[in-house]
């Protein structure tokens, strides 16, 4: 009986001992508030930084995509242009 309240106690404290230690880890000294700021501030720095070169990336793509339509009409006039060029070719030759 006495071996079981004894662990009992124990426990107990080994419990209290715990929650308080777990209690007190969660305000972190000041040194290292300040060295999770400085981490913060790095992190979004590098979040801001990959995020700019994202952007940049989808203007470069929709850039390349706004020339290659731009190309393809260019390509297409150009091929109804000579179309009709060879359409109408000898239209007025004969009729002076």
């Amino acid at each position: 009986m006495k071996t079981k309240l004894f662990s009992f106690v124990a426990a107990l404290g080994l419990f209290a001992a715990t929650a308080s230690s777990a209690t007190a880890a969660t305000y972190p000294p000041i040194k290292d508030r300040r060295e999770l700021a400085r981490i913060e501030r790095e992190r979004a720095i590098e979040r801001a930084r990959r995020e700019a070169a994202q952007r940049e990336q989808q203007r470069l793509a929709a850039e390349r995509a706004r020339l290659e339509a731009q190309r393809r009409a260019e390509q297409q006039r150009a091929a109804e242009r000579a179309r009709w060029e060879a359409q109408h070719r000898y239209d007025g030759h004969g009729r002076r």
